[in-house]
């Protein structure tokens, strides 16, 4: 079966395009069913800004904070972002904005937090600095107020990545001898070491509905209550990361190609896994590298796939990638 592919760049909030100016660099992070986009951009003073795109609207600075610095990290169906801000107080805090108001979620007695995950309920995932320690904890907030930690395997630190409708949360920790790997934590089970696929280190980045769970151990992973962790391979280099799974199990992430760059550097693409084991190069704006993010249930026959791409000018720029296979949707 073909799949169409396009690739559309969203542009920055510092405007223009080449020449490594200030604005010249974003990075998209999520998208939901409605093609809308969020991330983080540089504006025209080389300020790092959280961004929202939409077919409509274009880029827009989502301004979720009163600081200088902020992030956007993942965006729901109900079109609720989820991200980091500079509190200007000295202080990054996470935050949820929820129809154009921005509340800050706090953190575990640190003085830094960040959010990462972002389910349909509003439930959020990410890491906070704790009281009196200079590692930082995942957290999950199961309703607003309640920001809980989830410790660690063991280990100092630990971060969580993803949060799916069931609350069931992914993320690293480190082991008590300081490794950092994938896990999965539930409410009922506590945190689970999802263990590696052979090395020292994993990571957990995505997880679905039907807790199939993807991220990296040196190649991209996908692991699932029944199958364990397995080897998703590589678009022909030696390492990938999977960064994101949909309810369908379509997976997205990087993958080096085999191929290297004119500095020698290994190149690397996004690429997209269907259910049925295929892996899709999806390219890039012209340059030799991009990476896919996140992508989203279907809409209308399509996945969107959000990410970041080199133009043909070496600027790192965030794109949206349209997939639809042969015989589907529109």
């Amino acid at each position: 079966m073909t799949a169409q592919v396009s690739i559309r760049d969203l542009g920055t909030l510092g405007g223009g395009g080449g020449g490594g100016g200030g604005g010249a660099f974003s990075q998209a992070k999520a998208v939901n069913r409605l093609a809308q986009v969020v991330g983080t951009s540089r504006d025209a003073l080389g300020r790092s800004r959280a961004f929202l795109w939409s077919e409509t609207a274009g880029i827009a600075d989502l301004k979720p904070c009163a600081g200088v610095s902020s992030s956007a990290n993942d965006i729901n169906e109900q079109g609720e972002i989820v991200g980091g801000g500079d509190t200007g107080f000295g202080a990054f805090h996470a935050y949820l904005m929820s129809e154009g108001t921005s509340f800050d979620l706090g953190t575990l007695g640190g003085n830094e937090s960040e959010a990462l995950g972002l389910n349909r309920l509003g439930q959020v995932a990410g890491h906070s600095g704790v009281g009196g320690e200079s590692a930082k904890h995942a957290f999950f907030i199961p309703e607003p107020g309640e920001m809980l930690d989830l410790g660690t395997l063991g280990g100092a630190t630990s971060i969580a990545h993803d949060v799916n409708e069931r609350g069931e949360v992914v993320g690293l920790a480190e082991t008590r001898a300081g490794q950092p790997h994938a896990f999965l934590w539930t409410a009922t089970d506590g945190m689970r070491d999802l263990g590696t696929l052979g090395g020292t280190v994993s990571v957990a980045l995505g997880i679905n509905d039907r807790r199939e769970v993807v991220g990296g151990s040196g190649r991209a992973f996908l692991w699932s209550e029944h199958g364990g962790i397995v080897d998703l391979g590589t678009l022909g280099g030696r390492t990938s990361c999977a960064n994101d799974v949909n309810g369908l199990g379509y997976i997205v992430g990087v993958s080096q190609t085999g191929a290297t760059d004119r500095r020698g550097v290994a190149v690397t693409h996004a690429f997209l896994r269907t259910p049925d084991g295929r892996m899709l190069d999806l390219g890039t704006l012209g340059g030799e590298h991009s990476s896919a993010a996140a992508v989203s249930d279907e809409g209308d026959g399509w996945l969107w796939i959000a990410g970041h791409s080199h133009d043909a000018s070496g600027c790192i720029r965030a794109v949206l990638w349209g997939v639809k296979e042969g015989g589907r949707g529109r």
